[in-house]
């Protein structure tokens, strides 16, 4: 979007075609308003504290202890009457000490990559297939904490045929490492934007094919993230095209992935994906397979609902949901994790014949959800 250092502090209106490059071909985050999205990246304590907010509300966490209180058999019990001060303090601690560790993240859309530098890009309006710019705030940001998931563009399901694999581990960049009845996946896998980095490296692929009842979830409904029960040893990066003035065109090279997971889905409106990154690390914060439905208070917008067909990158740490099918039908999921995964769940995932896990990768029998 700017050329040099010069041009940045300029009020200086640019355009740019939209079909050539990213941000034209995500959705702007309609949720949240343009004040918001300044504010970004921050840790949720911050941002809802600038808004004069301590806690969070009603939440199951506050019910229980609640209920503990007026039960005699409880140690909680001796906090009876002491509802508006004790319980109060303790709710509202237990809600910031989780804010502090979940960070709301800039929406792909408006990020740019300028001479190198990761950049936040505001104040931005659409009209008809032009992109109209007018300021930038110009920021450093850690390619591993500024965006939680973005779209890939749009990807084509084979006719489903009932496959139902979990994590299978296949040789990325090796077709013939996969069984023949996902050979139809090939053209989806190439879609996904995969580092080169990755080939010859051992990745998991998911495909599942069924029949949904209306106002069922094919995939695991309440907000959760893939870590801890998809443990990945280093944290996944996104790094935006850079953009570059050239003439009177404009260059924009790729978007660069580190890590992460793939996913993508034929019927529209059955996942929800949200710009937070919850750092798994901090006991209490997530449960042992990555629930966290408790901090979807503090995520500050609704989050986006995919389209079908809709392929999106995403961290181990990005919250995400299944969402009820709306009608009957049949519903294919589609997901690649990349090699950085450190455990594999064999009551929950499907061997390959072809395939052994890597040496370094740790099998648990026992199950995830137990």
């Amino acid at each position: 979007a700017y050329a040099t250092k010069e041009s940045r502090d300029r009020d200086t209106m640019y355009t740019m075609k939209h079909e050539h490059y990213r941000i034209g071909n995500r959705e702007e985050d309609d949720s949240r308003n343009v004040a918001d999205i300044q504010r970004l990246p921050c840790l949720a304590s911050q941002y809802w504290a600038e808004r004069g907010i301590e806690a969070f509300g009603w939440t199951p966490a506050l019910r229980e202890i609640m209920v503990a209180v007026k039960d005699n058999a409880s140690p909680f019990s001796i906090l009876e009457g002491h509802e508006t001060t004790l319980v109060r303090n303790i709710y509202s601690f237990l809600s910031c000490e989780f804010a502090k560790h979940v960070k709301l993240t800039i929406p792909a859309a408006q990020v740019g990559n300028i001479i190198h530098e990761i950049v936040k890009i505001t104040n931005f309006v659409k009209i008809t297939n032009v992109y109209h710019f007018e300021t930038a705030n110009i920021e450093a940001f850690d390619s591993q904490d500024c965006v939680a998931f973005t779209t890939c563009g749009d990807v084509t399901f084979p006719p489903s045929r009932n496959i139902n694999v979990n994590m299978m581990p296949f040789i990325y960049g090796n077709m013939s490492s996969l069984p023949a009845e996902l050979g139809n996946y090939e053209s989806l896998i190439d879609l996904c934007p995969i580092n080169d980095s990755e080939k010859g490296k051992v990745c998991y692929l998911t495909v599942h094919e069924s029949f949904v009842d209306p106002n069922n979830a094919q995939r695991r409904q309440g907000l959760h993230i893939e870590a801890p029960g998809t443990v990945v040893e280093e944290a996944p990066g996104f790094t935006p095209g850079q953009e570059h003035d050239w003439g009177c065109g404009v260059f924009f090279s790729k978007d660069e992935y580190d890590g992460g997971i793939y996913m993508a889905s034929s019927v529209g409106s059955t996942s929800r994906v949200f710009d937070a990154l919850v750092d798994h690390r901090i006991p209490g914060i997530v449960d042992v397979h990555g629930g966290c439905e408790h901090l979807r208070r503090i995520l500050g917008h609704e989050g986006k609902t995919l389209k079908a067909n809709e392929l999106i990158w995403m961290t181990d740490r990005t919250p995400h949901e299944a969402l009820p099918q709306e009608t009957a039908g049949e519903r294919q999921f589609f997901r690649v994790v990349t090699s950085q995964v450190s455990h594999w769940f064999a009551k929950h995932s499907t061997p390959n014949p072809k395939v052994p896990l890597p040496d370094d990768v740790i099998v648990v029998h026992e199950s995830k959800f137990s």
